[in-house]
């Protein structure tokens, strides 16, 4: 398992109230501030890795996809 994975899990696992992050099919949906730093911090240290697999690079298309969908609409 990856650590973007990890991260989902991670994130998935703590259930805070305002947990809006979803994954719906293949798209990441960001729905707050605090998950879209997350967000953005998961694909800096991904990118972080020596070898990335094609997974590895999916997922970072993913997140940088939602993080700028965020952008679009929030900020």
């Amino acid at each position: 398992m990856n650590t973007t994975s990890n991260w989902i899990i991670a994130l998935h696992q703590q259930k805070p109230s305002n947990f809006k992050l979803a994954i719906m099919g293949q798209e990441i949906v960001i729905k707050t501030e605090k998950q879209y730093e997350d967000n953005m911090i998961a694909v800096f240290e991904l990118q972080e890795k020596e070898e990335l697999t094609a997974d590895d690079l999916k997922q970072i298309e993913l997140m940088l996809k939602a993080g700028e969908k965020y952008e679009a609409e929030h900020l």
